[in-house]
């Protein structure tokens, strides 16, 4: 039976990448031009200061990104990662303030973050559901506890001199440890989601989910390990934050799954499912990170900030469909969702 499996996953890797090689240098010029555009008539964006700003934002929201990938690979889409990432940032600030070490608190925080994203993908199995669709209830419930748990208020006051601050909210080798940790976090899945069989199952569930319950893939393993792997990244990215800050806010994270959701479809990742690409997901990122950046440069409200992401979303999902209508095979474009 695994031979099967292999088999039938093996001549997908090979359409993957080529359809992410597309997509990434499209993307990668547009980034060109867009720093181009901005850094020409506002020199001082080209800065380097004004640079590392750009990556760490970029970072913050990166990583989780990168999860995304897989789920929305796997036709799945988790609206809560804004909610967890404050969650984990909040806990983790809560549990420093009332004496825990802020080694023990950090992974508290992210293995916490882990448990509800895998909570996540157990009820959407358990109902017979879409992620997107529990993920609409577990985005406010989440976000509500944690509004409880800090009672409202920022959360002030971490050992700013201890070694999880000092080393996680500092630079190394001028490059903000959050974009090191983006690096890290990129490679390595990126590699688990290109050439290895557990990649391959994620893509392959995504493009035929009954297909790949017949060869023998337990979907329901797969999609609470990954809606797991959301659910780290998310805390790791919420303990970075909180690293650099020195504090944690309950309006951390409000929005953030649009932006990563964005950056994922962007970047190459078919809403279709089956394909994906963490460098294009890194790209997205950047991109809308650096539209931000640019609305400021340029003097726009950062009011407009939104209204441009989901004016990208909306533009990324026509062209995401666009793109696998016409690649479609004659006749059946129409049946295309």
């Amino acid at each position: 039976m695994t031979s099967h499996i292999d088999q039938a996953l093996r001549g997908k890797i090979t359409l993957t990448r080529r359809l992410g090689s597309l997509d990434e240098g499209g993307l990668l010029l547009a980034v060109v031009c867009l720093g181009l555009l901005i850094g020409i008539p506002h020199p001082e964006f080209l800065d380097a200061r004004s640079i590392v700003t750009v990556l760490r934002q970029t970072a913050f929201a990166g990583i989780i990104a990168f999860g995304m990938v897989y789920l929305i690979s796997m036709i799945e889409i988790d609206l809560s990662v804004g909610s967890i990432y404050c969650w984990a940032a909040t806990v983790v600030a809560l549990l420093i303030n009332n004496g825990l070490d802020p080694w023990l608190a950090a992974v508290a925080g992210v293995l916490s973050a882990g448990v509800l994203g895998a909570f996540n993908g157990a009820l959407a199995s358990v109902l017979d559901v879409p992620i997107i669709i529990v993920s609409l209830g577990t985005l406010s419930a989440i976000r509500g506890a944690a509004l409880i748990l800090s009672g409202g208020r920022a959360i002030t006051g971490m050992p700013r001199q201890h070694a999880l601050f000092v080393w996680f909210g500092s630079d190394w080798l001028g490059i903000p440890v959050p974009v090191w940790f983006l690096a890290g976090v990129g490679l390595v899945l990126h590699v688990v989601f290109r050439h290895t069989r557990f990649g391959a199952v994620v893509r392959a569930i995504g493009s035929n989910i009954d297909a790949a319950k017949f060869i023998g893939v337990r979907v329901t393993r797969y999609r609470i390990f990954v809606t797991a792997i959301v659910g780290l990244l998310c805390g790791i990215s919420g303990v970075l934050t909180l690293a650099f800050f020195k504090a944690s806010d309950p309006s951390l994270g409000a929005g953030l799954e649009l932006q990563v959701v964005a950056a994922v479809v962007i970047g190459g990742t078919s809403l279709a499912g089956g394909t994906g690409t963490l460098l294009g997901a890194f790209l997205g990122v950047l991109l809308i990170s650096m539209i931000g950046s640019g609305l400021v440069f340029y003097g726009v409200s950062g009011n407009w900030a939104q209204f441009v992401t989901g004016l990208v979303i909306v533009a990324a999902i026509a062209l995401d469909r666009t793109i696998k209508r016409r690649k479609a095979p004659a006749g059946r474009a129409s049946e295309l969702p």
